[in-house]
């Protein structure tokens, strides 16, 4: 059993509880007794969590312990931001090309935007922006901060990997200058069918620890819409965006994948009254079928919202390790770094920071910077009031 705990440790007891419930193998704090009442210095005969860590609850505290389910503290905030960026640079060489005309297996440079191997797009810029500016505490996300972080980017080339900003999308673009003339943010985002780029999808992934502990979906759907619509507020690009990090929310507990999709798809067959029908209808190959069972054919990887979305959820569900998933999304052509980036979040969460091949992560520019932001995002999940 390891003994290592999270740095955070101290300020948690503090401020959630002053005696840890938890069970000591797995450190859990959901160990319940016959009579439903909690237990303190539990052991894994009551613990239900460790026996079937399916039923990983929402509320929990990572430890570090050396239990076979689960991870190091700061493994999956990391797992996740990194799984975008690598998805990304991977794909940045070769955006834009058919698929067919061309094949990748690893990190390669220059091509569609003459950068060095490594090098990652907007994608994951303007996740980082957002990781970086999504501040805990309050009952809703800092939409003015998030602002000034897209706006840094996009001006001054903050959160870049080498100062320079590239590869940016029409309607990003737009809405970021309706931000810099002082547009309220939730307004600022594009609210036209034409404005449905994967602009919001790409960078919306850092959601999934913030929504930590927030039990209501329409809260989630309402937190979700207000950071999509700084730059995309149509419905099908909030929807898409809220669908993603529902995913993006099972697997950060812990669901196995097939375990993830097949809940997914419950809660949506049960309704959600906050999404149109029309709305939901466009949706239908990821709800209510299973697109795994589709062909490689009838999955398209354009700049459409829905087909980005459509692909992440293909390449990830028809893989069984990160590496296979994101060079499958790369491979489809086209949109390449977005839908890279899109599936490398779920891959990461889904697999583990280890599972990213090491050469890969060694190659990436800026991996301090990535590291940096990332290992913040622990903190979230421990002080979030639950809704």
């Amino acid at each position: 059993m390891s003994d290592k705990r999270p740095r955070w440790e101290k300020e948690i007891w503090t401020v959630q509880h002053p005696n840890a419930v938890a069970c000591k193998t797995c450190k859990f704090r959901a160990t319940v007794a016959d009579d439903g009442s909690p237990l303190d210095r539990a052991s894994t005969d009551t613990c239900e969590i460790y026996e079937d860590p399916e039923r990983k609850p929402s509320d929990v505290l990572w430890d570090g312990a050396a239990c076979e389910f689960y991870e190091k503290a700061d493994d999956k905030p990391l797992a996740l931001i990194m799984g975008v960026a690598v998805g990304d640079a991977l794909g940045v060489p070769v955006e834009f090309k058919k698929r067919g005309t061309f094949h990748v297996t690893g990190m390669q440079g220059y091509g569609t935007h003459n950068q060095p191997p490594g090098t990652w797009s907007d994608d994951t810029s303007l996740t980082l922006a957002l990781a970086d500016n999504l501040l805990a505490g309050g009952d809703r996300p800092d939409l003015e901060c998030i602002a000034w972080g897209c706006t840094e980017w996009y001006y001054k080339a903050a959160y870049t990997p080498h100062g320079k900003v590239f590869d940016v999308g029409n309607a990003t673009a737009e809405a970021i200058k309706r931000l810099k003339k002082g547009v309220a943010p939730e307004k600022a985002g594009g609210s036209g069918e034409r404005d449905n780029g994967n602009g919001s999808l790409m960078r919306i992934a850092p959601l999934a620890f913030y929504m930590f502990g927030i039990r209501k979906a329409e809260e989630r759907f309402r937190i979700v819409r207000e950071v999509s619509s700084l730059t995309h507020a149509h419905e099908w690009s909030v929807a898409a965006c809220y669908i993603y990090v529902e995913m993006l929310n099972k697997l950060r507990m812990g669901r196995k994948k097939k375990t993830a999709y097949a809940e997914l798809r419950e809660d949506f067959a049960r309704g959600v009254p906050f999404i149109s029908k029309a709305t939901l209808a466009k949706f239908v190959r990821i709800l209510e079928n299973d697109i795994s069972l589709l062909p490689e054919e009838e999955i398209r990887s354009s700049g459409f919202v829905i087909d980005t979305l459509e692909a992440a959820f293909w390449c990830f569900l028809t893989t069984d390790n990160y590496r296979d998933a994101v060079l499958k999304a790369v491979n489809l052509g086209e949109d390449t770094d977005t839908t890279g980036a899109v599936t490398g979040a779920m891959a990461g969460l889904a697999y583990g920071l280890d599972a990213i091949p090491q050469e890969w992560r060694d190659q990436l520019a800026a991996g301090e910077e990535i590291r940096r932001i990332a290992i913040k995002m622990p903190r979230w999940d421990m002080f979030r009031k639950t809704a």
